[in-house]
């Protein structure tokens, strides 16, 4: 597993010893990067704002819109949805990119603020062929967020496939989607809930 604190290790030496070299005076980085867990609640903070079927909008334009976070500042998400038709396949295509600017936000006892270096785009390809006789999913979410937390602050690269694989429980045709790559330098396998596959045959 690929851990950032070794390579945050190794990059603050190397600037340390160049600083001694020149004669410079200034203090190294203390802060420790976010855990696997910090990565996944600072994730899943920002994901429940775009999410949000109600969102305080303070803003916009014809294609964006600008909603306020729950504890302060905001987020601009500009985008939209496509859907495409040819013979017995139907496409849907979202595409939204998120620009937090001082957004402050919590998951369970964490609190973050966050703004985009520059975005994260999340993008969602559902395809369905004939009446419900195939369904899939796929899609992506990538970019990047500085991060402010409890007197600590970095940045998060996100670089995460989305895909769907047969739910392992339960009954239906319910579809379970996995967001898996890497998060915050931490390699992550997401399953996200409420995707589900419509065939009333199932």
């Amino acid at each position: 597993m690929f851990d950032r604190r070794n390579v945050t290790a190794v990059l603050l030496a190397a600037a340390l010893a160049a600083g001694c070299s020149e004669g410079t005076t200034e203090p190294p980085v203390t802060a420790e990067p976010l855990s696997a867990a910090e990565s996944v609640a600072l994730f899943e903070a920002m994901r429940a704002i775009q999410s949000d079927t109600a969102p305080t909008i303070i803003g916009g334009s014809e294609n964006s819109i600008v909603i306020a976070c729950p504890m302060g500042g905001q987020v601009a998400i500009t985008g939209g949805v496509v859907e495409e038709s040819v013979a017995d396949t139907a496409r849907l295509t979202s595409d939204f990119t998120a620009s937090p600017s001082g957004c402050q936000l919590s998951s369970g006892e964490m609190r973050f603020t966050v703004d985009g270096r520059p975005s994260v785009r999340d993008r969602t390809v559902t395809t369905i062929v004939g009446f419900f006789e195939a369904f899939t999913l796929e899609g992506s979410v990538t970019g990047a967020l500085d991060w402010q937390s409890d007197g600590r602050s970095g940045s998060c690269d996100i670089d995460l496939t989305l895909s769907e694989a047969p739910a392992s429980s339960g009954t239906g045709s319910s579809v379970a989607a996995i967001l898996d790559g890497t998060l915050c330098g931490h390699e992550t396998r997401l399953e996200l809930e409420g995707v589900v596959d419509p065939d009333p045959s199932g």
